[in-house]
């Protein structure tokens, strides 16, 4: 090539090499299929690989499949579950992520991919239980198909209570999780054929002077209203992120396509503020097909700094060549757009080396944020000067640790053992506090003679909490959060002692500890809360039976903290003794118990759960 062109070509190109190494959104989705959810291992080596790829964002799924991916009260209010009961027992898959994503300099994006299609297939709890809630044909039926015949059923987008349902999850997740942003897709209609429930009918009768909406659902006007509904529902969601932390970033990755056929209009959502980012899928394998769309797409929004591409590595089946993605990417900066989006993290693995050969050479700050606003990690490992402990503890082979490499400690004998961890801290300041949990090398699972309540306690400004851990937990493996403590500065502060109180014949095992900047807004900086183990049972408690209401059966939950034999009694509203269930004995641990009320009539029954010196009440409701 001639000398004077190569000069020339560099100088065009430099613009695009600088935003690489300047600020760029560099972000993928993460989603699995089914219950087939990724192990805590598999999330470390994942973030691990894209923060090594020089990504910068990942988009983590915490809404689809007909539950919450994290703990929610909010679900377990209404369904009885926290989240999906597949899962091993304590595991927060939102928590992991967060942890390991923080660990390694991602920011983690809560994303709620299902939106208002709240059930799906056969994980239909809560429309077994707000059926009112859900969206209808024109026909009144309930289901629709999508993505290969999978039968979803979608919350009606014009019920108040079914919006606030969803609005009460995305808070949830705002108020009690470090995410650094929420994504809430699916804000769009199944088909065009839907809009038909009460409520829908009633609001659309309201404003139009009592004339029901069309039954030609495919109405130029009757679509319109449907749109502007939607851009009501997404400034609500806005508002609402924005009022418990500002800093979050709201954002939606709509379909392209989307008004004609789902009554999506996402350029109002952009342009009147109601998001700080779109991303809209424009999936081609091809770049000229890519650029084509993204031009005509660029041309809804008012604002080009809001708006980011997502592109992916398979349209239509068709996987998307490297080279072809690489062009993508230039394109995407030549247009002076600030960063993009690739679906999926699955396929990413066979691009990674291309895109830090090329268009990833260096690692990029996000646009939108300040350098100083998500700070590195700060690992403690218990083999470092910094930390204190007695002689006796021991190293455990088959559970390698943080590190990997044999170095996790272990005692199994009440000798006083003990171990102090001390950090730097570099700003007094909230942080999360982690302790490392080591699992099985290979089986990833933890152990099960682990410590039941291993004793955890926390120094900070305003004092100590201690919290105990159930270590045998399979859910609890790796990063477990011990909770948010304001801790001050200090290049060698007291953070973390651990020891051998009441360990009897288990096993307690130490590695590292984890401290992260939180951004999560803390209501009272001088009051730290206590927090337990929600896992370990201090006393007899009743649990919220469930379904309630309920048509024929119900279960009545509870749980022992030691062996003990159980008297349930069931009562009408006459307060008169319909069914007893006696003289069961149960082992400490969770219980359900199904009540069949086939032979009672609709109404209000209490029951009590009677041990042998306390007796609990609840209530249920039957409805024929």
């Amino acid at each position: 090539m001639d000398k004077h062109l190569s000069k020339i070509w560099i100088i065009l190109l430099l613009p695009i090499l600088l935003l690489a190494e300047n600020k760029e959104l560099r972000g993928t989705w993460f989603a699995w299929a089914g219950s087939n959810f990724p192990s805590k291992t598999e999330i470390a080596r994942q973030m691990e690989a894209l923060a090594a790829a020089n990504f910068n964002t990942v988009y983590v799924d915490v809404w689809r499949y007909g539950f919450p991916y994290f703990r929610s009260e909010v679900f377990y209010n209404l369904t009885g579950m926290y989240t999906d009961p597949n899962l091993d027992e304590g595991r927060d898959i939102l928590a992991d992520f967060i942890a390991e994503g923080h660990r390694v300099g991602l920011e983690v994006e809560a994303w709620f991919e299902a939106g208002f299609a709240a059930c799906v297939q056969d994980n239909i709890h809560l429309f077994n239980s707000h059926r009112h809630w859900f969206a209808q044909k024109t026909d009144g039926t309930y289901d629709f198909y999508a993505d290969g015949g999978i039968r979803y059923y979608w919350l009606s987008h014009c019920n108040e209570e079914a919006q606030q349902f969803l609005i009460a999850l995305v808070m949830e997740v705002a108020r009690n999780y470090d995410v650094d942003g929420i994504e809430f897709d699916r804000v769009r209609y199944p088909d065009l054929n839907c809009g038909y429930d009460s409520a829908t009918v009633e609001l659309y009768k309201a404003e139009h002077s009592g004339n029901p909406p069309p039954q030609a659902y495919w109405d130029a006007s009757w679509k319109r209203w449907r749109a502007d509904k939607l851009t009501e529902f997404m400034a609500v969601v806005y508002d609402s992120i924005k009022s418990i932390n500002p800093k979050l970033t709201v954002s939606n990755a709509p379909l392209w396509y989307g008004y004609d056929q789902f009554c999506q209009d996402y350029g109002p959502w952009i342009n009147e503020g109601h998001l700080d980012v779109v991303v809209p899928q424009i999936y081609y394998a091809s770049h000229a097909s890519y650029v084509s769309r993204l031009d005509d797409e660029l041309q809804k929004v008012n604002d080009k700094s809001k708006f980011y591409p997502g592109m992916s590595t398979v349209a239509n089946t068709v996987v998307t060549p490297p080279g072809e993605l690489i062009q993508m990417i230039e394109s995407t900066r030549a247009r002076d757009l600030e960063g993009h989006v690739i679906w999926y993290h699955n396929n990413l693995g066979p691009y990674y080396d291309t895109l830090k050969a090329t268009v990833y050479a260096e690692k990029a700050e996000l646009p939108y944020r300040s350098a100083d606003y998500r700070p590195e990690a700060i690992i403690v490992h218990e083999t470092d000067s910094l930390v204190k402990k007695s002689t006796n503890w021991k190293t455990y082979s088959t559970f390698p640790g943080f590190q990997g490499n044999g170095n996790c400690l272990y005692t199994n004998n009440s000798s006083g053992e003990w171990i102090e961890y001390y950090a730097p801290v570099p700003k007094s300041d909230w942080y999360e506090v982690y302790a490392f949990i080591p699992i099985h090398g290979t089986q990833y699972i933890t152990h099960w003679n682990a410590h039941p309540a291993a004793e955890y306690v926390i120094y900070h400004q305003d004092g100590q909490d201690t919290i105990h851990v159930a270590q045998h937990i399979w859910g609890h493996g790796r990063w477990y959060k011990l909770g948010d403590f304001y801790l001050p500065q200090g290049d060698n502060q007291k953070i973390i002692r651990l020891s051998d109180a009441n360990l009897g014949s288990h096993i307690l095992f130490t590695d590292a500890i984890m401290l992260l900047k939180t951004n999560r807004l803390i209501e009272q900086a001088s009051a730290i809360k206590k927090k337990d183990d929600p896992l370990i049972i201090r006393d007899f408690e009743l649990l919220s039976a469930f379904p309630n209401p309920f048509n024929s059966r119900t279960t009545i939950r509870f749980a022992l903290n030691q062996r003990e034999t159980i008297l349930i009694r069931i009562y009408n509203s006459a307060g008169q003794l319909v069914d007893t269930l006696s003289g069961m004995d149960f082992s400490a641990g969770r219980h359900k118990i199904i009540w069949d009320a086939a032979a009672m009539s609709s109404g209000v029954y209490v029951y009590s759960v009677t041990t042998a010196k306390k007796t609990r009440f609840g209530k249920v409701v039957l409805i024929r």
